[in-house]
């Protein structure tokens, strides 16, 4: 993961009107992540749930289930043939 340093506020002051200003600014080290990964790390920290993937991985297994199961059977058959049985 790529590190930058990002301009950060250490230390803040309140004006009499109860306005927040930053009076000390300081630079940080930072990881800097993706737009993709951000939304990968805020589904896994909110524990959200993807109903699109888990829908297109779901039916994927089964039709490798399918054709593992059918291309068996069709083997199956071609050695039965072979040997006469």
């Amino acid at each position: 993961m790529p590190s930058q340093s990002v301009l950060t506020c250490a230390q803040f002051s309140t004006s009499a009107e109860g306005v927040v200003s930053c009076s000390s600014q300081s630079w940080a080290e930072t990881y800097v992540v993706t737009p993709e990964q951000q939304a990968q790390l805020e589904l896994f920290i909110q524990g959200g749930f993807d109903q699109e993937a888990f829908t297109f991985f779901f039916t994927s297994t089964l039709m490798l289930f399918a054709v593992g199961f059918a291309a068996g059977i069709i083997i199956s058959q071609i050695r039965k043939m072979r040997r006469g049985v």
